[in-house]
């Protein structure tokens, strides 16, 4: 108070104005928090699916399952520690023979066995001759490429490839052909798979197509798949 004049103070006007300011300083606080908490966190979006931050010649591989049998052309990639330390690390392609080449063990046979039979084939002489209770990490690095051929009544004949670790059915191999051909001249009554055993010999199954389903004749590694055309 000054001159006996009194200050006029709009006291609603003040405390509108008041909580503008708070509310403005809040959100600049709040931007700057998130900015912060969004750089930290940043790494954890890179990661690989399943968590892992692993980066490298690791990082995105899928295990093979427990039931995928090694095949030759395949890679894969043998480690062997004791007590947690690497003694050596090794890429290998499995031969057309199937099999590796692993040090001290020179050729060792892998075709036909899962990851944990291979792991406990090659156990025993490690820990028997050269290191003490080893252990192994065995990892499918890729896999080999099988094929089947689909010739006949459909819309693009030619070879289906198929990873060695997923399965192939009939149906899907036709679907990845075109499906039956658009002049609807396929017999889809007597479709024939061809097939080598593994004598040599070969023999041919018949399949009526309209009685099977999706998961029904899982193919195999160079099937010949015939669709024939429909007799009048």
């Amino acid at each position: 108070m000054r001159g006996g004049q009194s200050l006029s103070v709009d006291l609603p006007s003040f405390c509108l104005e008041t909580l503008r300011t708070m509310n403005r300083i809040a959100n600049r606080l709040y931007s700057s928090l998130l900015i912060f908490v969004l750089g930290v966190s940043q790494p954890l979006f890179s990661q690989s699916e399943g968590g892992s931050a692993e980066s490298g010649p690791m990082a995105g591989l899928q295990p093979a399952s427990s039931s995928y049998r090694i095949s030759p052309l395949d890679v894969v990639r043998v480690t062997l520690y004791v007590a947690d330390e690497v003694q050596f690390q090794t890429e290998a392609r499995v031969s057309q023979e199937g099999s590796i080449s692993l040090p001290y063990l020179n050729n060792v046979e892998v075709a036909g066995m899962t990851v944990d039979e291979v792991r406990e084939h090659i156990y025993e002489p490690y820990n028997r001759d050269y290191y003490v209770e080893p252990h192994l990490d065995i990892v499918v690095l890729s896999y080999s490429v099988r094929t089947v051929t689909v010739i006949g009544k459909v819309n693009r004949q030619g070879a289906v490839p198929f990873p060695a670790e997923e399965k192939l059915h009939l149906l899907e191999a036709i679907a990845h052909a075109g499906g039956w051909s658009n002049d609807r001249l396929a017999d889809i009554r007597n479709v024939t798979i061809a097939r080598t055993d593994e004598n040599g010999e070969r023999y041919v199954i018949q399949v009526d197509a309209r009685n099977i389903t999706a998961r029904d004749h899982p193919l195999k590694d160079g099937d010949l798949i015939n669709v024939p055309e429909r007799m009048w």
